[in-house]
């Protein structure tokens, strides 16, 4: 079947925050550690990684979430405007740290003479993403047919398949007519593939992460340049 529509992630797949995310996670972790006055930091940040770990595989990928269950691991009372402060800062952080890969306006334009496109990035702020609201994402929406913001307004967050199948309904295409383009194996590439689609895992040259051992097999580009070839890509899996 001919590939009609390419959905795109957004953070870590158009563009790279990464530094962002690791100033604001550091930022965040100390100073939690310190509103709750605690003592031991090793033993912090262990039960710290747990939590987040643990809220990430359930796809709740709210960081205040993950704070208000350190405050109940902890049995302090949480400090509502702290925390409220604390999120804030932390996409701050992430937002202003945020920039398009080199490749990305010219790719985003040549695929459009060719093909639907579409987005779908999970909100990781309750009622609002700031990964979003952004400059650099006012560079790029019209590009896009559709965009979803999973884990807002009762969309489940991706690697559920729901948006990813109200994403294919409103191209009016059906799933082995679209490409998922991603950079995080488990949410997108596993939830775009379990939803029926066809999927390429974007490991980006820029990006530095251990990036996961995939247990099935998926095409792998190093640039979002190598989609010109999708046909190609998709062939030799």
């Amino acid at each position: 079947m001919a590939v009609k529509a390419i959905i795109f992630d957004f953070v870590q797949t158009l563009g790279s925050a990464a530094e962002g995310y690791k100033r604001a996670e550091s930022s965040c972790q100390k100073k939690l550690f310190e509103n709750l006055s605690l003592n031991d930091w090793d033993m912090y940040k262990e039960i710290y990684r747990k939590e987040r770990k643990d809220h990430f595989l359930r796809a709740d990928f709210s960081r205040k979430n993950v704070w208000l269950k350190l405050c109940c691991v902890y049995k302090k009372e949480p400090d509502t405007a702290f925390l409220d402060k604390l999120e804030t800062d932390y996409w701050d952080t992430v937002q202003k740290s945020m920039k398009l890969f080199p490749e990305t306006l010219s790719v985003l334009s040549r695929l459009k003479k060719k093909y639907k496109l579409g987005m779908i990035s999970n909100s990781q702020k309750e009622g609002n993403t700031r990964a979003l609201d952004s400059e650099i994402y006012n560079k790029i929406n019209s590009f896009f047919d559709n965009i979803i913001i999973a884990a807002e307004g009762g969309i489940p967050a991706k690697p559920n398949p729901v948006p990813f199948r109200m994403m294919l309904e409103t191209l009016e295409v059906k799933s082995d007519e679209a490409v998922f383009v991603g950079d995080d194996l488990r949410v997108d590439i596993e939830g775009a593939v379990n939803a029926g689609m066809k999927a390429v895992w974007l490991k980006h040259y820029s990006v530095k992460r251990n990036w996961p051992q995939n247990s099935f097999s998926v095409p792998v580009i190093d640039n979002l340049e190598k989609l010109y070839s999708i046909d190609n890509l998709l062939k030799r899996t």
